[in-house]
């Protein structure tokens, strides 16, 4: 026995040759049959089945293959725990969203209360230097500029909630 108290053999291919008495046990692998079962249950609300209903799901599962009471207990036991980590994973990714939607939200209101301005309000308009002396000599606003303007940003990353 090992420190932990579980007996291990071992590797069959050991230098002495030697086989071990203990039979070499495979590791259970559900039949797509056997797991349609499983989910369907699981699904229906018996997510800790009692020991006697492991025992009757193992025997309506035994139809399909070599299945143990221990198979059952395990498979709703791991189930479960894949289910609580993708709530958990659900739960992050919302509220990520969330804060991404709600700092986008901010950034809205924000713009969308700040005054707007055309360049005659900041004292450029009638000026034909005004161009000149901001873009160089060019009398023609470059267009990066225009887009600008007017409108305030949009967030295109929001969900539309109902």
């Amino acid at each position: 026995h090992s420190p932990t108290g579980h007996s291990r053999s071992p590797p069959s291919s050991s230098a002495s040759g030697s086989t071990t008495s203990e039979p070499v046990r495979s590791r259970w692998s559900p039949k797509p049959e056997q797991i349609l079962i499983l989910e369907s249950i699981f699904n229906s609300g018996m997510v800790n089945p009692p020991k006697e209903e492991t025992v009757r799901i193992r025997k309506m599962l035994e139809k399909f293959g070599a299945v143990g009471d221990a198979n059952v207990f395990y498979w709703f036991q791991n189930r479960r725990s894949r289910s609580r980590r993708r709530q958990r994973q659900l739960q992050a990714a919302a509220a990520a969203a969330a804060a991404t939607t709600n700092t986008c939200d901010q950034t809205m209101m924000v713009s969308n209360s700040l005054p707007h301005h055309s360049g005659s309000d900041l004292g450029f308009g009638g000026c034909s230097t005004s161009s000149n002396y901001l873009f160089g000599g060019s009398s023609e606003v470059p267009s990066f500029f225009l887009s600008l303007s007017s409108s305030p940003p949009s967030c295109s990353s929001s969900s539309s909630t109902s």
